[in-house]
């Protein structure tokens, strides 16, 4: 048995002639004539410039968000480690540090640690 192509090459899809092959779906025929706008000039776009910055302010106060209150600032003192809690992030550090040297800013934290842990 055998089973037939019913492939359409998309060649045969197009139009044959040169003639413009314009299709407009969902849309209404333009009219031949179409009335010919001019931009506002002078005083008349003064007035549309004015009206349509007087309007944005209108809007931008409407939607003015008010700032929300903001929690009151901590101490960095109660977010450092002090005694025994440092001396032991020192030895966290060193621990996954193993052989490998410090980085600049990995020794500047286990030197602090250091003084943090025999501030207590």
């Amino acid at each position: 048995m055998s089973v037939q192509d019913n492939t359409i090459p998309i060649s045969s899809l197009f139009f044959d002639d040169a003639g413009p092959h314009v299709v407009r779906a969902g849309f209404a025929p333009r009219s031949r004539v179409e009335p010919r706008l001019t931009p506002a000039r002078g005083q008349e776009l003064q007035a549309l410039l004015s009206t349509s910055i007087a309007q944005l302010g209108a809007v931008s106060r409407e939607r003015s968000r008010r700032t929300p209150v903001l929690p009151a600032p901590v101490a960095i003192d109660t977010l450092l480690f002090r005694g025994r809690a440092a001396l032991d992030r020192a030895l966290e550090i060193r621990y996954h540090l193993g052989s490998e040297m410090p980085d600049r800013q990995t020794l500047d934290e286990l030197l602090d640690l250091v003084a943090l842990a025999a501030t207590d």
